[in-house]
């Protein structure tokens, strides 16, 4: 009975090199023990779908500018000229007048030219994109 489970014990072929099939066949034997392990699934879930996805997705994604004839309408509506920036310049003076009547602080008009400027900018920067 010793012999026998000394003859079970003793590989018979490790003289030999597995070859390609027995190892794809002992690599498939061992996945399910590799896919319940933490680290395999988090590199699955976070690496791997997403980038399949985006594999598939550059692949088939193919699509025609549909906002292109609307960039004549935001540049009149938010160009440097627009009715839309004038109306917004008036809200800062308001609003800084309405500052300056809560803190009598005269130092607060300082801000008007600053909010042109930058609202000035802003709209220039918007143009230009478009």
């Amino acid at each position: 009975m010793s012999e026998l489970s000394v003859l079970n014990t003793i590989n018979i072929d490790s003289g030999k090199e597995k070859g390609l099939l027995s190892r794809l066949y002992s690599a498939a034997k061992s996945l399910p023990r590799v896919a319940n392990h933490k680290v395999a699934r988090t590199l699955f879930k976070y690496v791997a779908m997403p980038l399949l996805l985006w594999m598939v997705a550059k692949g088939y994604a193919r699509a025609d500018d549909l906002a292109a004839p609307g960039k004549e309408d935001a540049a009149a509506t938010f160009g440097e000229d627009s009715t839309m920036m004038y109306y917004f310049m008036l809200a800062e003076v308001i609003l800084v007048f309405l500052l300056y009547l809560r803190n009598h602080n005269p130092a607060t008009f300082l801000l008007i030219p600053v909010f042109i400027v930058v609202t000035k900018v802003v709209y220039s920067i918007v143009a230009s994109r478009s």
